[in-house]
This record gives structure tokens, sequence and C-alpha cells, in this order.
């Protein structure tokens, strides 16, 4: 939890950092790096993989398969990390065609494309991270996740506002610390010993590939869908205005900030519930489902009531008290307290569906509430109803409720 949490951070630090360029700049990193993180997070997904199958593994005796699962994933991680960042290089000259006022999309090329490059080292470090964690060495991934926070938050500090004689890059500087900081994390984890052996003259084999894509391609769909949706709005907030898109960008990157809590307890527990599901206990996976579902709901449900009662402070540390801007982030953010609880508990669910070989169909319910649902309303509300950036809220709230209570469901109607 506490590693997940620094890796948000990173996003929010960014986000922070560029509100003091001003509005058009944090406009501007609103739009580049909603939009890299749709690729990214489905490779996450796809990756994660290696963290379900080597716990169900362990659980089932089979720990000798390590090593080729490692192996695996790193190519894979690898792999699709390519090419998705040439794919996301390739599609920057579009972003002026999205809606947004020319000065934000001038702003946000250099560092989307930055961004794109990033996505490989990243992906690699979060499939090494999957088989460190599973092997219960978690606090080995903390500290190269809590070296490559500061590594970012400093060189950020130098390249972002030109300090120590550097060049002045602004979000540009953003996007170079952000890949830095990913190298560095990754060199560190992958020398850091513990890691255990990789055989990587052993070759490849194509049930293992199979067997990751498995639960990773639908996993990857689900994040897909998931942030998809989230990374699709801003869009939205921007052909209101640049303030709107602004205060979304604000009020978005605070709520994401706490969604990295769920996010690395879904991930623990969905170890835990690997290694319960390949012993054949359903006992024990009932016991720990419930247990990190209530504890996630518990947990987001005190986030929220602290965005609400830190909101004078939440906006002057985005440096934007006073304006516009903080009058409708302050109203957005009272939704995102509203959908905390749920967004704890559906993140959480994910994890545990996948540890038990349900990920088609949590990914299949999630397209359908955030697509086919959630994305009519927000554009009707918004628009027809005049609602603006509120009427998107309320379409997001909406939606993940529903998948809150339809995924807790299914967990339950599973392991009955």
């Amino acid at each position: 939890m506490l590693g997940m949490l620094g890796y948000g951070l990173m996003f929010v630090i960014d986000v922070t950092m560029a509100g003091h360029l001003g509005e058009t700049a944090l406009a501007a990193s609103a739009l580049a790096a909603n939009l890299n993180y749709i690729p990214y997070v489905f490779g996450i997904g796809l990756v994660g993989a290696v963290s379900v199958y080597q716990a169900q593994d362990n659980g089932a005796g089979v720990e000798e398969s390590a090593p080729a699962i490692l192996r695996h994933g790193m190519v894979l991680a690898t792999a699709f990390g390519l090419v998705a960042a040439g794919v996301t290089h390739a599609l920057a000259p579009f972003l002026k065609n999205l809606g947004s006022s020319p000065e934000v999309a001038a702003e946000a090329y250099d560092f989307f494309v930055i961004m794109a490059w990033a996505i490989v080292p990243g992906l690699m470090f979060h499939a090494l991270r999957g088989h460190r964690d599973s092997q219960h060495q978690p606090w080995i991934s903390l500290l190269w996740l809590a070296v490559g926070l500061l590594v970012n938050i400093f060189l950020n500090w130098l390249w972002m506002y030109g300090n120590w004689g550097f060049p002045r890059m602004g979000l540009a500087g953003a996007g170079w610390a952000t890949l830095v900081s990913r190298l560095v994390m990754l060199i560190g984890l992958w020398f850091t010993p513990g890691r255990g052996p990789v055989n990587w003259l052993d070759g490849f084999q194509r049930k293992v590939f199979a067997r990751l894509l498995h639960t990773g391609l639908p996993a990857g769909f689900h994040s897909l869908s998931e942030v998809g949706i989230f990374a699709v709005v801003p869009v939205f907030a921007g052909w209101i205005s640049s303030t709107a898109q602004a205060a979304h960008q604000v009020a978005i990157s605070t709520a994401s900030a706490a969604f990295m809590l769920p996010l690395g307890l879904g991930i623990a527990a969905g170890i835990r519930i690997g290694e319960a599901y390949g012993a054949k206990d359903r006992v024990r996976v009932r016991a720990v489902g419930w247990g990190a579902l209530i504890l996630g709901g518990l947990m987001m449900s005190f986030y929220g009531l602290m965005m609400i009662l830190l909101r004078p402070f939440l906006l002057e540390m985005y440096g934007v008290a006073g304006t516009e801007t903080a009058f409708l982030a302050s109203t957005l953010l009272i939704f995102a307290a509203l959908w905390a609880p749920f967004d704890g508990v559906q993140v959480v669910v994910a994890y545990l569906l996948r540890s038990i070989d349900c990920a088609i169909w949590a990914s299949s319910s999630v397209f359908i509430v955030y697509w086919l649902i959630t994305l009519p309303l927000a554009l009707f509300l918004a628009f027809p109803l005049h609602l603006g950036a509120v009427g998107i809220w309320i379409a997001l709230a909406t939606g993940l409720m529903l998948v809150a209570l339809v995924m807790t469901w299914k967990f339950w109607q599973a392991t009955r």
C-alpha cells in the first residue's frame, strides 16, 4: 500500500509543480498525463498476471516455476511497452485536435512524448515488482519506489524551473524527471539481492506466455476501461473551458493519490487469495477477500472525509487558491469524497476476481458500466443539461458505485 501510494504521488507531484507554472501548464498536464496513462494502465494490468500466477503456484507448492514466470513476464512487459510507446509517440501530433486551446495542446506536446517512452521502464518495474511481492519481498519494492519518488521531486525542481543553472524546460522537464526516476527504480530493484534466478538460457515457452495472457489480457482491458474513462473526461472538460479542465485535474489528481492505497491492498490481497486458491482453500479465500473489501471501504471513507475537511489546504498546495479554478475544484472534491468508499471496494475486488480466475467477467462488467452507461450519462449531464464539469463528476460517481456493487456481488456468488 505504501509503495503504490508513493507511485501515485509521482503523478500528484508533477501536477502540483505544474500548477506553479500557470493555468495553461496545469491544463496541459491534465491533457497529456491522462491520455498517456491509458496504454500504461493497460500494461500494468497485463503484467499483473506475474504476481497472480506466481501466488497460485506458491499455494499449490510449485515454487520452481518462479524463474520462468519472471523471465516471460519481463519480456511481455518490454515488448508491450515498446509498442505502446511507439504508437503513443506517433499520435502526439493529434493532441491539437482534441478540443483544448492551441496553447494547452502546444504545452502538452513534449511532455506527452517523453512520458510515452517512460512507459517501457515503468512496466518492466511493475513486472519485476509483482515477482518480488509474490515472493513476500514487498519492502524491497517499497524502498526503490521511495528512491524513485525523491529522484522525481529533485529532478522536477531542477528541470521544470531551471534551478542550479539548468535550462527551464517547464512540463517537458517533468517528463524527463519521470523517465529517469523509473529507470533508477527498475535498475535498483533488479540488482537488489533476493530476486532469484531468471535462467535466460532456458528460453521461452508458448504455454507460459499463454498462461500469463489468460489473466493479463482481460486485466489489461479492465484497467483500460476504468482508467480510460477517467482519461477521456478531461477532454470533455476542455470542451467546456480551460478553467474546467484545470479544476478537474486538481480534483482527480487528489482523488487518484488515495486510489493507490486500496490498489496496493488489492495487490496484496490478490497474492494471498491466489495462494489460498492454488491450495484449494475456499474458506481462506472468503476470509481474506471480505477482510480486504471491508478494509478498503473504510480506508477510503476516511480519506474522503479528509478531502472535504482539507479543501482549503489542497487548493493552496496546487497554487490555485482564490481563483475561479479553486471554486470549481472545491465542488468537485465533494463528489470525489462521496465516491471514495465505492472506489476503495471496486479496486480491491478487481484483484480478488483475477486471483480466482474471474478476470474476464470483471473486465466485461466494467466495460459495460463505464463505457455504455457512465460515458453517455456524462455527456448528457454536461452539455444538454448544462451542468458542465459537475455533470461529468455526477456520472463518474454513479459509475463507480455501480461497478463496486456488481463486482462485489460476483465475488460473493463465486466464493459462497
